[in-house]
């Protein structure tokens, strides 16, 4: 569930967004992985890429790495654990 704490960062739409999206692929029960979130967004790669640094600067998402064939997925993380300006 999206947490409305993420208005308090002041980032980017498109970094907002994409914390939005990742909320609703978890709660579809969608693996966020990358090439899922560009099926799904609306920013091109250079944003996306830019809103993922974003929010991993920010702590508010993180990667899991499984390895092997399995592709990197980012997941959010609870808001306490955000860095908040």
């Amino acid at each position: 569930m999206m947490d409305t704490q993420i208005f308090k960062l002041n980032l980017s739409v498109c970094a907002t967004s994409l914390y939005i999206l990742l909320t609703e692929l978890a709660a579809s029960g969608v693996r966020p992985t990358r090439e899922e979130i560009a099926l799904r967004f609306s920013g091109g790669d250079a944003e996306t890429d830019i809103a993922i640094r974003d929010l991993l600067l920010h702590k508010v998402i993180y990667e899991n790495d499984p390895g092997g064939d399995t592709p990197l997925s980012f997941h959010t993380n609870p808001a306490s654990l955000w860095a908040l300006p």
